[in-house]
């Protein structure tokens, strides 16, 4: 099963409004995860309802990849890539899963 992985350089973040969102717009924030030129790896989504969830991630044939994850999964997501350095997207064809990993480090380092 194949497995696809790049490192995080950037991101940026959509962190939508909308009122008591009558419109029923799936997403709370997206998390744009980007290389070093700014070009889009993927996206980790933050639905407002579990209910909105796919039932797997999804890598397109362009390599793009759609992270899902719940709303509450935000500011873990968000604390990892201000904080760990490097993070790379982890896509495993097959099981249709993504994850956002660090390297190894080691036991009690600490705050720097």
């Amino acid at each position: 099963m194949p497995v696809y992985t790049e490192e995080i350089k950037k991101y940026d973040v959509a962190y939508y409004g909308g009122g008591k969102n009558v419109n029923n717009y799936p997403y709370r924030a997206i998390i744009g995860l980007r290389r070093e030129d700014g070009s889009l790896i993927g996206a980790a989504y933050f639905h407002r309802k579990p209910d909105t969830m796919p039932n797997t991630d999804s890598r397109g044939a362009n390599g793009y990849v759609y992270i899902h994850y719940t709303w509450e999964d935000y500011p873990h997501v968000l604390d990892i890539l201000r904080n760990e350095k490097p993070t790379i997207s982890r896509y495993v064809d097959g099981w249709e899963l993504t994850s956002i990993n660090t390297n190894l480090e080691p036991a009690g380092e600490g705050e720097i």
